[in-house]
């Protein structure tokens, strides 16, 4: 059978469980999921030395129906993602989104140096304006929002993105 013949193997298994608005952190800046089903594109990472980088995200479709659930977070963010979607924690561990609880601290995609306070301006979240910096993407809120359409998608090398929400996800094992 000549190679074009031959047929493609299936993606591998995700962890992403994406609502169709969710924004990731691309090469392009925020990009919602939907727009990116059957395209490839640098996603935002971080590597094993801590650095950030981009990494190619693949194989990005949509997958079965199921539960969605919104989060906010404490600089106002909001984001809808699939129960089973995987996040990563600010000490390393992994969870899935139907877990989350009020309070937990998920991994921050980009920080500032410690004890740094962001200026008392328009362009900050009322909640983050003039306080000191916290390093971690907290959850303020976790709420079902019914049942609806997931995307899942592999990240080269790292397994592993930022949404625009602020927090790392997990794209596979």
């Amino acid at each position: 059978m000549p190679p074009e013949e031959k047929p493609k193997p299936p993606p591998p298994p995700t962890l992403s469980r994406l609502a169709e608005d969710a924004l990731v952190e691309s090469i392009d800046g925020p990009v919602e999921i939907v727009k990116l089903a059957g395209k490839v594109m640098p996603v935002l990472t971080r590597f094993r030395d801590g650095a950030l980088g981009f990494r190619m995200m693949t194989a990005v479709r949509q997958l079965d129906d199921g539960d969605l659930f919104e989060l906010l977070n404490a600089d106002e963010q909001r984001v809808r993602l699939g129960g089973d979607h995987v996040l990563v924690c600010e000490d390393g561990s992994e969870v899935r989104v139907r877990d989350l609880q009020v309070g937990d601290r998920l991994h921050a995609g980009w920080t500032y140096l410690p004890g740094y306070t962001p200026p008392n301006a328009a362009e900050y979240a009322p909640g983050v304006r003039g306080r000191p910096w916290d390093r971690a993407v907290v959850v303020t809120a976790v709420r079902s929002v019914g049942r609806g359409a997931q995307y899942g998608f592999s990240v080269n090398e790292t397994k592993r993105y930022f949404l625009s929400f602020g927090a790392m996800s997990r794209a596979q094992v």
